[in-house]
């Protein structure tokens, strides 16, 4: 997902505040981790750019997962849908 210019100075600030109030000895990366805990409106396009990017790797691995038939038909089984007359 792209950074928003929104996301980007929400961070600034975030970080410029942590950083003078005695987080001086953290790293970048626990900076964004701690600001990312406590903006979770930003996390659906994080987590879906994870998701996004283990399913590349997976392809690029040779798994091509579930015919989207074969998916369908297990949970129509698992929760005891009939079939549409």
């Amino acid at each position: 997902m792209p950074t928003s210019l929104d996301q980007l100075h929400s961070f600034q600030a975030y970080a410029t505040a942590r950083l003078q109030t005695g987080g001086a000895q953290l790293e970048l990366d626990d900076l964004l981790d701690e600001w990312r805990s406590q903006h979770t409106e930003y996390q659906t396009g994080h987590n879906d750019a994870l998701a996004v990017s283990a399913s590349l790797r997976d392809i690029e691995r040779g798994e091509r997962g579930a015919l989207v038939e074969d998916v369908i038909a297990d949970l129509k089984t698992r929760y005891h849908v009939a079939e549409a007359k």
